[in-house]
């Protein structure tokens, strides 16, 4: 598959990667917002499964979950918010997908690791003459934590691997910042992807990403959130999935209430009316959660995304 072509955009390739998010690392661009960057992102395995044969017993996990960056954006500080507009993704031909015994929620059915490569066009997947519909979407993207390290393999406030399957083209993610500069990363591209990852994988893949990054300063937001078509979503990571749920619920209404001017219990009754809990994935270090509302509320108490 040809690459993405924009002769105005920063293109940045994937021999630059991270394997932690942490604010310490060397930017690999410094950037002044508003911008168009290109990125380059290789597999979740770092190109370690070839063919059908390799299991996860080739995959060094020190390389897992290649995120391309740091991108350091001038003049970003902690507590600004990074919109990041997904235009474009092009995924790579052929992907792979894996079962992998013990992993995932079916993990204690599966009896031995199993690997297929897919060839796909640019509509549909087919799998056993099947026919699955291509969705690209982005598993990994986020910024530097305000202290620490976190591996690029596991989600949380800063983002990371949330592996939600709104995170797609024409979406836009919001990411609070905690660093100077913000430090933003994004890889583990998938061709498809069901909520949950069912089997422990995508439809992993290698490509390119194309985002319009800016700087929005009037959003309050402590963990991501995401505009897909017409909802709005918070995302939340927490080690238990019924906290993950509690945690996408407690900052959907804390949105709502902060950024619409309205009470608490005005906003609960609003979510509890019209918002959406969903499983984003269970298979993480961490599990995620969202809560999705009608962004026609949002219009109504003038948040404007």
């Amino acid at each position: 598959m040809t690459g993405i072509s924009n002769n105005h955009a920063i293109y940045v390739s994937s021999d630059n990667v991270i394997y932690s998010f942490e604010k310490g690392l060397n930017p690999s661009k410094h950037v002044t917002l508003p911008a168009t960057l290109i990125l380059e992102t290789k597999d979740c395995f770092s190109g370690d499964i070839k063919t059908e044969k390799d299991t996860m017993a080739e995959v060094d996990y020190s390389t897992l979950n290649p995120s391309t960056g740091p991108i350091y954006f001038n003049n970003v500080k902690p507590g600004d918010v990074l919109e990041v507009k997904i235009k474009k993704i092009k995924c790579n031909s052929p992907g792979f997908t894996m079962c992998v015994p013990k992993e995932g929620l079916l993990g204690d059915m599966i009896k031995k690791p199993i690997t297929k490569f897919y060839n796909f066009d640019n509509e549909k997947i087919e799998i056993d003459n099947t026919k699955v519909d291509l969705k690209p979407m982005i598993g990994v993207i986020g910024v530097a934590p305000a202290e620490g390290s976190i591996p690029t393999n596991t989600p949380g406030d800063h983002g990371g691997n949330i592996d939600t399957t709104l995170i797609k083209e024409g979406s836009t993610i919001f990411l609070p910042v905690f660093v100077d500069g913000g430090l933003l990363a994004l890889g583990d591209l998938h061709a498809a992807m069901g909520d949950g990852e069912s089997f422990f994988t995508g439809l992993e893949v290698s490509g390119e990403v194309e985002i319009e990054v800016k700087i929005r300063r009037d959003l309050k937001i402590d963990i991501p959130f995401v505009k897909s078509d017409d909802i709005f979503a918070s995302i939340a990571s927490e080690k238990e999935v019924h906290k993950s749920l509690k945690k996408a619920m407690v900052k959907m209404v804390d949105f709502i209430t902060k950024n619409g001017d309205i009470d608490f219990y005005d906003a609960g009754f609003i979510c509890g009316l019209c918002a959406d809990l969903q499983i984003s994935q269970v298979v993480d270090p961490l599990k995620t959660a969202r809560m999705a509302i009608p962004t026609y509320i949002l219009r109504q108490l003038n948040i404007n995304l």
